[in-house]
């Protein structure tokens, strides 16, 4: 394996358990401040989470896509933690729902500037969760049906 390609430990984890736990050899993922690129030997690094996706290359090849919104991420010792608000495999995303929940955020209220606030927000986790569904295969609807 090529020096650039050193393995270190990745764990996802999320309010209702762990995503992923597994050796990688790269992963990226949005943060407030843009994307981060994390490979084995980065230094140590503390950030906030942004919402998109979230890639996870496995020494064993097979590419793993996540939903991603909020949290932290800290880098140290060669392993990545991942603290997520909402993480989801892009293939366990329901399309039906992910467009639902769009509706929803539009149907929000914005006559203040918190109500239109936490409406652009959700209306923006939404874009992005249906947007992963659109672009990265199919969704779970799609692939129960045939």
């Amino acid at each position: 394996m090529p020096p650039y390609r050193k393995p270190f430990r990745c764990e996802i984890l999320t309010p209702v358990g762990r995503r992923c736990s597994c050796d990688a050899v790269s992963v990226v993922f949005p943060a407030t401040d843009g994307q981060y690129g994390v490979m084995g030997g980065r230094t140590p690094l503390v950030t906030m989470l942004g919402t998109g996706v979230l890639t996870v290359e496995p020494v064993s090849g097979e590419l793993l896509e996540f939903f991603l919104a909020g949290g932290f991420a800290t880098v140290r010792e060669n392993t990545l933690i991942i603290l997520a608000d909402d993480c989801q495999a892009a293939s366990e995303i329901d399309r039906e729902e992910a467009w639902e929940a769009i509706a929803q955020a539009r149907a929000m209220p914005d006559e203040t500037d918190e109500e239109f606030n936490l409406r652009s927000e959700a209306l923006d986790v939404a874009r992005k969760r249906f947007a992963i569904v659109q672009t990265r295969g199919k969704g779970k609807r799609d692939s129960e049906s045939g």
